[in-house]
């Protein structure tokens, strides 16, 4: 048994080491066909201009996390108009879905941390499977997002919890509006329709994986929140934000990646991507700007090569979202261009030490492809 063990997880570092050779591979074959693409060229331009409205606004606004609105335009982003309003909608109506449950949940959970825990992997199953089945998944991911960030917030002072909750619907609502107005603005509307999902139904039947998906998502997300406490690490709630994200890999597709294979990687380019983006803005920190247009076009230059990425035809998009979004949520810490390069390292080791917990929790929680069909196909 134990020979077993040893040897899976020996297969799983050289498969680690195989797709981090293969994603920096197709990192140098993008970054050299970078600006090439005349559509990519002007989707790039147009996030990288929400992005810089949805800062501006926020900045003058005077909200609590300006980042917050950057990263929600630059997500809530499609490659039209009306995709833009879609999307748009649906990650504020979730954001209001979760302030409001985080906001009732947290007149008592901050004080009962194992209740919180249940609750936690409960809200992140919840999301993490609609998104596997739900037409109306985003909403439902970033309930699960939205509430978990309100009830982290209470942890030390519960008090936290009201504003935070506010604020988080005021950032995103302004990242969105962003969006929607460049978008049309620069994009054609050209409506497509949204892609067909199963829905909640037959969720015991033919469904389940994805009620398995989500548990084992609950499940790590529990585990790395303990790890994280008991090392007292900072930037609790954006490390829970990714795992949150990070866990809406593919439940199983058949001819394709299997379940496991498909969150390490994803895992795996979302923590390369941490780790590029978050050098870049350590890069830029480090050169003392005081200019606020040149911060502002700094942060521009940037998004624009994580949309241009995000694009890509190399199979690295998901590396390029999260490059963008570790670099303008380092990058951005408050009402003007950053003085000191401390806060942007706390951030970025949280965010970065998250990934990396959560890349092992992958590996060792989820079952390998063959087991998932075997499982699917049922006993024989």
């Amino acid at each position: 048994m134990i020979r077993d063990f040893t040897r899976a997880i020996a297969e799983d570092f050289v498969e680690g080491g195989r797709m981090t050779a293969k994603a920096l591979e197709s990192l140098r074959l993008e970054l050299a066909e970078l600006g090439r693409d005349p559509a990519l060229n002007r989707q790039g331009v147009v996030v990288a201009s929400a992005v810089v409205l949805a800062t501006v606004v926020a900045l003058y606004l005077e909200v609590e996390s300006p980042w917050w609105a950057a990263i929600s335009a630059f997500m809530s982003m499609m490659s039209t108009g009306a995709g833009s309003v879609r999307r748009g909608l649906l990650r504020l109506i979730g954001t209001i879905a979760g302030a409001l449950v985080g906001f009732i949940l947290g007149r008592w959970l901050p004080y009962d941390h194992v209740a919180l825990c249940f609750v936690m992997g409960g809200v992140t199953m919840l999301g993490v499977m609609a998104m596997q089945v739900s037409p109306h998944g985003l909403a439902w991911l970033f309930l699960a997002i939205t509430s978990i960030m309100v009830l982290l917030s209470g942890l030390n002072d519960p008090l936290q919890i009201v504003p935070t909750a506010y604020y988080r619907v005021y950032d995103v609502a302004i990242g969105v509006v962003a969006a929607i107005l460049m978008a049309n603005l620069f994009q054609e509307w050209h409506a497509d329709r949204p892609p067909a999902m199963p829905g909640w139904r037959h969720l015991l039947g033919a469904q389940w994986p994805a009620l398995l998906h989500g548990a084992r998502a609950g499940i790590s997300v529990v585990i790395v929140l303990i790890v994280w406490i008991l090392l007292d690490l900072p930037q609790v709630a954006e490390m829970t934000i990714s795992i949150a994200v990070v866990m809406s890999a593919p439940v199983i597709t058949y001819g394709g990646l299997g379940t496991r294979h498909a969150v390490a990687e994803r895992s795996l380019h979302r923590f390369i991507g941490c780790l590029i983006g978050g050098v870049l803005a350590l890069t830029v920190l480090g050169l003392d700007l005081t200019s606020f247009v040149w911060w502002l076009a700094l942060i521009a230059a940037g998004v624009w090569v994580g949309a241009y990425m995000q694009g890509g035809k190399h199979g690295v998009g998901y590396l390029g979202t999260q490059s963008a979004f570790v670099y303008v949520i380092t990058l951005i810490q408050g009402a003007a261009p950053p003085t000191s390069i401390m806060p942007g390292i706390d951030r970025f080791v949280g965010i970065a030490g998250g990934l990396g917990i959560l890349l092992l929790v992958s590996l060792l929680l989820w079952p390998s492809d063959e087991e998932d069909r075997e499982a699917i196909s049922g006993p024989r």
